[in-house]
């Protein structure tokens, strides 16, 4: 889940080594599967729960706006995970973005429903969406948007290679101060990340 005790600040994570990171497959009674119809409102239910818009329409609309535009590419890399009924589990994309000057391809819209959390779904998803990158034969550099609630799935990020974009402000970004804040939120990020490890090492010892 996210961390709403801290600042809302959005960042960029960019990985240039597309083709060195970890493997991970699902854990058994997990299936991938690409979109199918009717898979938009699952898709919307995981964003609501998880805080990622504050209405279940709000998540609709988002769907129906960045995704049905490039319907063709949907059953390829528009990607799910089900459990063992069928239902929608996790959920994340291989999808253009424009924050760059031209187009690259971006992780997008990651989620995973509260209650197959910790089960490593998104794991296996960025090794599922990084293969297709490569099979599909896509260059350059692959990069993310998120914020600084999100510093749990960050840390997953950083076990796959992407790292902070330090640079100039992106295209269509809508911040102001970009740099200062962006320097601001990867200082709240990494502390909390350090935080989250700590207590995970804690746990583990007194299990």
């Amino acid at each position: 889940m996210i961390d709403k005790s801290l600042p809302y600040i959005g960042v960029v994570m960019v990985k240039t080594d597309t083709k060195n990171y970890p493997c991970y497959e699902l854990p058994e009674g997990y299936t991938f599967s690409g979109y199918r119809k009717g898979f938009e409102e699952q898709w919307a239910e995981i964003m609501y729960k998880v805080d990622h818009t504050d209405t279940l329409q709000q998540a609709r609309d988002i769907f129906e706006r960045e995704f049905m535009s490039m319907h063709e590419l949907m059953p390829r890399q528009c990607l799910f995970v089900l459990d063992r009924e069928g239902k929608v589990a996790a959920t994340a994309s291989l999808w253009h973005g424009n924050h760059f000057g031209k187009t690259y391809q971006r992780i997008h819209w990651v989620a995973t429903c509260p209650e197959h959390q910790g089960k490593g779904l998104v794991k296996a998803l960025m090794t599922k969406l990084l293969d297709l990158y490569n099979e599909l034969g896509y260059k350059d550099f692959i990069y993310l948007t998120t914020q600084t609630w999100s510093y749990k799935a960050i840390n997953i990020y950083y076990q796959f290679g992407f790292v902070p974009y330090m640079g100039e402000k992106p295209v269509n970004w809508r911040a102001e101060n970009f740099e200062e804040k962006n320097r601001l939120a990867w200082k709240l990020i990494d502390e909390k990340i350090a935080e989250y490890k700590h207590k995970q090492r804690h746990m583990k010892k007194t299990d």
